[in-house]
């Protein structure tokens, strides 16, 4: 359970036998899902607060490029591959919680009008924002240590800090339904 044990990271997980071409395969339409996703996110934030966001939309659209780019280097060999996987994921992670944090404080700055579970499902997102804080501090600060288990941890922190990210996701998907946000495709004739 890597979760627990920290025995392999998610990228050594995924680069296994067969599982790279999972793993790859999977990651693309993700990404796709993800820019579609960001740009539903500016638009409910553009409807309830009146305010373009398109920053948000930008960053989460970096973000999923960056997805596909690690995706596309993951089990390559070289420097130059080291290279391109390792900023991949850092700006893949990076542009995605920048937009997440951006997404909440547009939704703090109106709370008083939000719904009571549409402000429940707020407050839950700044908790995983504030926890993907603490694990990455304290990350930072076993690396900085030097202990022996300094690289299981990584792997533990890292394994939850995707799981609790991809939470996100599904409580916005939660409270675009509790605000009754639609979206349909139409042809006007």
């Amino acid at each position: 359970m890597p979760y627990f044990e920290g025995c392999t990271s998610i990228s050594r997980a995924a680069r296994n036998g067969d599982a790279i071409f999972l793993f790859r395969g999977l990651m693309m339409p993700i990404a796709a899902f993800l820019v579609v996703f960001w740009y539903l996110q500016s638009i409910w934030l553009k409807e309830l607060t009146q305010k373009s966001h398109n920053t948000i939309f930008v960053l989460g659209t970096i973000g999923a490029i960056f997805l596909v780019l690690y995706a596309d280097f993951l089990g390559t060999e070289g420097d130059f591959y080291e290279f391109m996987r390792r900023y991949g994921i850092t700006f893949y992670f990076a542009m995605t919680i920048l937009a997440q944090m951006l997404s909440i404080r547009s939704l703090q700055k109106i709370k008083g009008t939000l719904n009571r579970k549409i402000k429940r499902y707020l407050s839950t997102q700044f908790i995983l924002i504030s926890i993907y804080w603490g694990l990455g501090i304290t990350n930072v600060v076993i690396k900085a240590t030097g202990v022996s288990w300094a690289d299981q941890a990584e792997n533990v922190i890292e394994w939850h800090f995707a799981l609790y990210m991809s939470f996100y996701f599904g409580l916005t998907a939660m409270m675009w339904k509790r605000s009754g946000f639609q979206f349909q495709f139409r042809i006007n004739r």
